[in-house]
């Protein structure tokens, strides 16, 4: 939220209206993608946690 407050103020706009532009702009971004073992795998960012066995599991947990 911190991000999207500096971008509304940044650009002069509402706190919506940067979100929304934010949300847009991330939408519209295309998804990178590798192929392993014939399957189309997106490539993360450096700063996205990393998806592991147990991770998967916990929301799998979640699901109703």
């Amino acid at each position: 939220m911190a991000a999207a407050r500096a971008h509304a103020r940044r650009h002069h706009m509402t706190l919506g209206e940067a979100v929304s532009e934010l949300v847009r702009q991330a939408a519209e971004r295309p998804l990178v993608t590798d192929e392993r073992s014939g399957l189309k795998v997106i490539r993360l960012g450096k700063r996205s946690p990393r998806v592991t066995t147990r991770l998967v599991d916990a929301l799998r947990e979640e699901l109703p």
